[in-house]
Formats: structure tokens, C-alpha cells, sequence
């Protein structure tokens, strides 16, 4: 997808006059715009590149958009529009818009915007502009965006070497901003006197912030981030990290790319996707609330939980997820096929069991579970003429007063060796238990198992979701299991 790229005046109504087509950008995002704001504060015209996220054409005049400000708007818009758009598109971050200020007046008038007022930096006076430069972002800069392009909470700031200074500064003296990523900011100038000025605001009851440092040449003093740390409250996440191999100059890509998933980490897809699918809506819903914004989950994940929730046989949850679909992203090219699915859903009853509800149900009691504790070692085959040899082992033991299961497979890669079970259930027949798939659909895997003996041995099932082999793959719908306590 080409990036556009024109030139305009960016005033009350921000007309865009004029356009020429440009070269695409690396990461080739969905358009970018440069534009020209005259600014009553700066009294100056200054020009910001916009870059819009994939879904903005195809997505409801209602959504409004998380927005993040660039600072040497004309050095790094091409990193932080490919850093953002790989991110966004894989669904590690909310999409948003990139508001990129660009420098003036050469290296002094830079250094004047971005140093805030008690600070020097390369040798200038205590009385530099960089409040004025964020009361031109948020009293002029951001109104006008949210007005013109859907623009909205939660705010981002990010910055690099002097603008990481000023990205600091914000983080200690306003409230605009959520999230600030400050890359190789030197910390130590003026005695620490960022660090001093974050630090007392982390004691003073402040809002919510996630503040993050990337650091090659310089960075945050050790004792002064223990500090930090150490006094601020736990609406704060605070984040610091050196990068090998880097320098000052090469250090903003990979840390524009970090910072901004770090200070998103609780919105990434690898996260929710853990989740059953009937919990996704209201847990982005939570954290819209949390970070005062609207954050749809990312498109790939909300398209899974319409599918998931109509396997559930859940056609009032499968619809609202749909409708969200369609609102935040625009209608799926399938969309007449999953409108069929739907009603067909919706035309059914309720299931009377879920997902969630499997695992919520309580593990049973040490005493419950006694005769079962121990290690129960067998196979399992998808059908009769499968060889079976795939060792696998349960493990039911008690730690701490609590009945703990483990499935233990010795051929799987280390990090996956020992997957826990998320449901255990002593039945009248012998043992039931199980796992939610890592995959798709997101059911639980259950494993129902009659005893004889020292021997547990049953069919395995879905639970929770409508599921079948396609015939294509000759698989015994029972899938068969056998376990010997060893």
C-alpha cells in the first residue's frame, strides 16, 4: 500500500490544499499527510507529517483513534510509521494515528522547543521554550487533530535524545499523556534534574502513566531509577532496558518498536488470545475504561472470537463481536457467509455449557482426589491404525493444600514440556480432564476417562465449543486415550 503524501494548511478546519504523489516508506502503511498549522502559542507555522492506521477509510465515522506524537517529526516518521504499522497489523497494538512535529529554524531552534525551562542542554540557557512547545501539542496540536481525523485518548509521546528529554518532562509535569517512550534521553544533565522531577512526581498521587527507557549512550543512573521504582505507585509501569549493539544514532528504530509494545503490552492479541472467547469483548472493554480511550481488540483476534463464540453456539455474543468487527475495521469480504453463521446461531439455544464455565469449575479436594494422585503414563491416537508409541504423561499431586494437574509430554520442546491443566474433575466412572486448545477453536480439550484398576482409558471431546474432524482427515471422532498409573 503506497503512503500519499501532500501538503496543506493545518488551521481550525485543517483544509488539505494541494497534493503530490510520493515515494512509499518502508513499512508501507496505510497514508500519510503532511500538513502546516500556524501556531498562536509559537507564533510560527509549523508542519507535521500525519500517518493514518490501515482501517481509517473502511472504519465508522464513530471510532476515534488512539493518537502518538512524534518529536523530529522529519527524522523519524519513516521508523515510528513501520515500527507502528508491523505492530498494529499483527495486533501487538492498538491502531492509532502518528502525528510527527517537525524541526525549525535548524539545530537552535530544536534544542530552544525541546529543553524545558530550568535545564540546560548543549550549552543553552535555563529559559528554553520546550513548555511552550507542549502547550502548542496539547492546546492546539491535538484539538485540531481530534477534530479533523477522529483523534483520541489514550495520548502517546515519544522521543529521542533531546526529545527524549522533553518526552521526560512531560511525563513529570502533565497529565495529556498515557504513555511515554523516551529513547537515549542523558538523564544525568543538570545533577539528575529530570530524574528528581519524576521521581516527586511519582509521590504525589499522580495519574496512571507507563513510562519506558531505551538506553545506548546515555540513560538513567542507576540508583536514581532504583528510586523511581521505588516511590512511584502502582498505576505506574515503568520499564527500562540498555541495548547491545546499538548507538545513539542507530538506537531509535528499536526502541520506537519496543517502547511502543511495551506501553501496549496488555493490549496484544498474544495476550488476550489465552482468554476464552466469551472474555475478549469485556476485557477491552476494561482496559478502554483503564486508558480513556476506544481499543476495539486487533482485527485478526476479534474475527477468531466471532468465529469461536458461533462454534460456542453463543449467537448474541458472536454478534455483538461482529458488529464491533465491522465498526472498527469495516465488513470482512466473507461478511454474507458469517451473517448466515450468525442467524443460524442466534436461531439456537443457549449451550448450557461454556468455556468459562469449564474453567471456572473447582479443582476437587486433596481428598477427593487421592486415589488419582500420582504419575498416569499411556497414549493417545486419532485413529485405530495409529501407531502408539506417543508417551504422555498426567501428573495429579497436591501442593500447598491445593490439588495441582500437569500433562508431561517428554517429546514436545522444552518450554512446552509440562502444559498445566486447566480443568480436573472426579467423576462417578473415574477421571475427567483437560486443557484449552493453544489453537483454534478455543474449547477445552477434555479427556473423559473411567477407572479400572491402576488404569484410566476414554474417549476425548470438545467441551464447550460445537467442533468436528472434516471427514477428510479419517479421524475416529472419539479419540481414544489409555493411562497407567506408573
Amino acid at each position: 500500500m503506497k503512503i500519499l503524501c501532500c501538503v496543506g494548511v493545518l488551521s481550525v478546519s485543517l483544509a488539505n490544499v494541494g497534493a503530490q504523489q510520493a515515494p512509499a516508506l518502508v513499512a508501507d502503511p496505510a497514508d500519510a499527510r503532511a500538513f502546516n498549522i500556524r501556531s498562536a502559542i509559537l507564533d510560527q507555522t509549523r508542519r507535521v507529517d500525519v500517518v493514518f492506521p490501515a482501517s481509517y477509510a473502511e472504519s465508522s465515522t464513530s471510532r476515534r483513534y488512539p493518537v502518538t506524537i512524534v518529536l523530529d517529526g522529519e527524522a523519524n516518521i519513516a521508523a515510528t510509521a513501520a515500527v507502528a504499522d508491523e505492530l498494529a497489523r499483527n495486533g501487538m497494538i492498538p491502531e492509532g494515528i502518528l502525528v510527527a512535529i517537525e524541526n525549525t529554524t535548524g539545530a537552535r531552534g530544536r534544542v530552544h522547543d525541546l529543553t524545558p525551562p530550568g535545564l540546560s542542554v548543549s550549552g543553552s540557557g535555563l529559559s528554553e521554550g520546550g513548555d511552550r512547545f507542549l502547550d502548542f501539542i496539547e492546546r492546539e496540536l491535538l484539538p485540531a487533530v481530534d477534530r479533523q481525523w477522529r483523534g483520541g485518548e489514550p495520548r502517546t509521546l515519544i522521543g529521542h535524545s533531546s526529545g527524549a528529554i522533553l518526552v521526560t518532562y512531560a511525563a513529570a509535569t502533565r497529565s495529556t499523556y498515557r504513555a511515554v517512550i523516551a529513547i537515549d534521553a542523558p538523564i544525568g544533565l543538570g545533577q539528575s534534574w529530570l530524574a528528581q522531577k519524576l521521581t516527586a512526581r511519582a509521590g504525589a498521587s499522580p495519574p496512571p502513566l507507563r513510562y519506558v527507557s531505551y538506553e545506548a549512550k546515555f540513560g538513567w543512573p542507576d540508583e536514581a531509577w532504583q528510586t523511581l521504582v521505588a516511590t512511584a505507585p502502582q498505576s505506574w509501569k515503568l520499564r527500562r532496558e540498555s541495548l547491545r549493539l546499538e548507538g545513539h544514532e542507530t538506537l531509535y528504530m528499536l526502541g520506537a518498536y519496543l517502547g511502543l509494545r511495551e506501553v501496549f503490552s496488555d493490549y496484544s492479541r498474544l495476550v488476550a488470545q489465552e482468554k476464552p472467547a466469551a472474555t475478549v469483548l469485556p476485557y477491552y472493554a476494561a482496559l478502554s475504561a483503564a486508558l480513556g480511550g476506544q481499543l476495539p481488540p486487533p482485527k485478526r483476534l476479534l474475527r477468531d472470537v466471532v468465529d469461536d463464540l458461533i462454534a460456542e453456539g453463543r449467537g448474541a455474543g458472536a454478534r455483538a463481536a461482529y458488529e464491533m468487527l465491522v465498526a472498527a475495521y469495516g465488513a470482512p469480504t466473507d461478511g454474507a457467509q458469517l451473517v448466515a453463521a450468525l442467524a443460524e446461531a442466534e436461531r439456537g439455544p443457549e449451550p448450557t455449557e461454556t468455556v468459562e464455565g469449564l474453567l471456572a469449575t473447582p479443582f476437587p479436594t486433596p481428598d477427593e482426589a487421592r486415589r488419582f494422585l500420582g504419575d498416569w503414563v499411556g497414549s493417545q491416537w486419532m485413529s485405530p491404525d495409529e501407531p502408539r508409541d506417543n508417551r504422555m504423561t498426567l501428573r495429579i499431586r497436591v501442593e500447598a493444600g491445593r490439588v495441582i494437574g500437569e500433562l508431561l509430554n517428554p517429546a514436545a520442546p522444552p518450554e512446552h514440556r509440562v502444559r498445566p491443566v486447566d480443568y480436573l474433575r472426579v467423576t462417578e466412572a473415574g477421571l475427567t480432564y483437560g486443557v484449552l486448545n493453544g489453537m483454534r477453536p478455543r474449547g477445552v480439550v477434555l479427556w473423559e476417562g473411567t477407572l479400572d484398576g491402576d488404569t484410566l482409558s476414554g474417549k476425548q471431546r470438545w467441551g464447550g465449543v460445537a467442533f468436528s474432524y472434516p471427514p477428510e482427515a479419517h479421524v475416529d471422532p472419539g479419540f481414544s486415550f489409555t493411562r497407567v498409573r506408573k
